[in-house]
């Protein structure tokens, strides 16, 4: 059975690689998740038991790392302190560097085994999860050399799996990378080809503000964390978390504040849903659409035109699209159709219904969005 010790991200003798911008939280993300896996407490995801997790961090000087600890754990109401047998932290910034690279006699580049071996040796049956933040800090290749950088990604899976733990690497976006595509990494594709799971964190889009009733002015603070691969499991859709900041009290003056410290706190989007008249104008103006597939397992299914109209997620929302989906069916709205693929197979269609005798929507019981956002024709 496969192994997944803090949701899909942390699966053992598996990596896993958060793709994100600068200013997306992506440091604070992984820091509050490795604060809840050692205190075996639920954020975003639930923890199979307390974990022992080992964070390097390549960027940030030790002190640094300990001040954003002891902020995520006061967030999540544990005692830092009490989390010191089961989290552990290592600086790029001290002499104990982590190089996974090295150059051979004839300058070809190759994999430091006797490094990884000491890896093994000190991680297997004491840590169950490794976090890098970031990769780039663990090794010496360029980024855009693939099969350098495919080398190194390899190797990490090889401290995955011989260590019996799981690997969780933290990348750098590209510019202009899109926040929906595993290929949104920067530099060479190896590293997210490497992974078994990929996640892009990306700052909420002026759209999604306004279906969440965020303002304007609060719209860079909320996050996405969108599955962009996933070989492994099966959980999609976008969640989200919010950033935010906490004094940590550790300035010697009781009465002081001390430093303030980045954090992010989970956050649960309540969708303002759209009165049913509003959604079936969006399904109708979706027609025009080219996805028009009647299935969701298809990339080009109908639903993800009509979730882009109404400003929602169309994974997060699919019960209530496929129910609008199914009640403009029932009254004629809209109809299926059989338009074969390019291999000549059965393939179900939407397109505009003939009929359209749809009673007065929102008017009688049962016609309107109930709990839970389905339909009930």
């Amino acid at each position: 059975m496969r192994e997944f010790l803090f949701g899909p991200a942390y699966q053992k003798h598996q990596v896993a690689l958060t793709v994100a911008g600068g200013g997306t939280g992506k440091t604070s993300l992984c820091i509050a998740e490795a604060v809840a896996m050692a205190a075996g407490k639920r954020f975003l995801a639930e923890p199979v038991r307390p974990l022992r997790v080992w964070i390097y961090n390549g960027e940030e000087p030790l002190d640094e790392i300990d001040r954003r600890v002891r902020a995520a754990a006061m967030a999540q109401g544990l005692d830092h302190e009490q989390l010191r047998e089961r989290l552990f932290v290592n600086s790029g910034r001290s002499r104990n560097r982590v190089d996974l690279s090295r150059h051979s006699k004839d300058k070809r580049v190759e994999v430091n085994d006797p490094l990884i071996t000491s890896l093994v040796e000190s991680i297997r049956g004491k840590i169950d999860v490794v976090i890098v933040d970031p990769f780039i800090s663990t090794h010496s290749i360029p980024e855009n050399d693939n099969t350098g950088i495919d080398l190194m990604a390899k190797a990490w899976g090889r401290i995955a799996e011989e260590g019996e733990c799981a690997v969780h690497l933290v990348h750098h976006a590209s510019k202009g990378g899109a926040a929906d595509s595993a290929d949104a990494s920067r530099g060479a594709s190896a590293l997210a080809a490497a992974a078994r799971y990929v996640r892009n964190l990306a700052q909420m889009t002026e759209k999604e503000a306004k279906a969440f009733g965020i303002r304007e002015d609060e719209l860079r603070r909320h996050v996405g964390i969108r599955v962009t691969k996933q070989n492994n499991s099966a959980i999609s859709g976008t969640e989200w978390f919010k950033l935010g900041s906490i004094a940590i009290g550790n300035d010697p003056d009781p009465a002081a504040p001390g430093d303030v410290v980045g954090i992010v706190e989970p956050f649960e989007p309540q969708i303002e849903e759209p009165d049913l008249p509003a959604m079936v104008g969006a399904a109708l103006d979706a027609l025009s659409d080219p996805r028009n597939i009647y299935n969701f397992g298809s990339p080009n299914w109908f639903g993800y035109a009509i979730a882009e109209q109404l400003g929602i997620d169309g994974k997060a929302h699919r019960d209530l699209i496929e129910s609008l989906i199914e009640f403009m069916l029932k009254y004629g709205a809209i109809e299926t159709y059989n338009n074969p693929g390019k291999n000549g197979r059965p393939r179900d269609c939407v397109r505009g219904g003939g009929g359209y005798a749809m009673p007065a929507v929102g008017s009688a019981p049962g016609t309107a969005p109930g709990p839970g956002g389905a339909l009930d024709g």
